[in-house]
């Protein structure tokens, strides 16, 4: 059984440093098809640090070219909806059917999010006083952590 270089930080897989490692089963048998590196403090520094230096990028980058950046993503989860499927089956048990709709709908979230990313639209707000404009404009803040838990089955 390998190590699966299981994070991708600043362009570069890797297994990751900390001690510990995750099992993967496959919930037909039992057996364990891959052990997960997971990361350690430092492994986390350096991912934060690297989306600071691609939002530098990705802020610069106008609303139109960011949806097509999202458009391609969604065409290659298209494009690999049969492998994605295989491991979606062969690590939850879930049907190779329903697996691969799942990864179809991967591919529709993304292009809904490409086109909601060019609607970013500002507004202008009625003042409460004579003389003045108020306005919302809206704009990228930065990069953000946000964690949840595994909800399949």
């Amino acid at each position: 059984m390998r190590v699966i270089q299981s994070l991708l930080i600043d362009g570069q897989w890797s297994a990751g440093n900390h001690p510990r490692q995750a099992d993967v089963f496959n919930p037909a048998t039992g057996e364990v098809i891959a052990h997960l590196g997971l990361a350690d403090a430092g492994d986390l520094e350096r991912a934060l640090a690297a989306a600071a230096r691609g939002f530098e990028v990705w802020r610069k980058t106008s609303a139109y070219e960011r949806s097509k950046v999202l458009r391609r993503a969604a065409d290659l989860v298209r494009e690999r909806a049969d492998k994605i499927a295989a491991l979606i089956t062969l690590e939850q048990g879930k049907p190779l059917a329903e697996a691969r709709l799942e990864a179809f709908g991967a591919g529709d979230h993304i292009d809904w999010y490409a086109e909601e990313g060019r609607r970013a639209y500002g507004r202008v707000i009625p003042p409460r006083a004579t003389g003045v404009r108020q306005l919302v404009l809206r704009e990228p803040i930065g990069p953000v952590a946000a964690f949840s838990p595994w909800n399949f089955p």
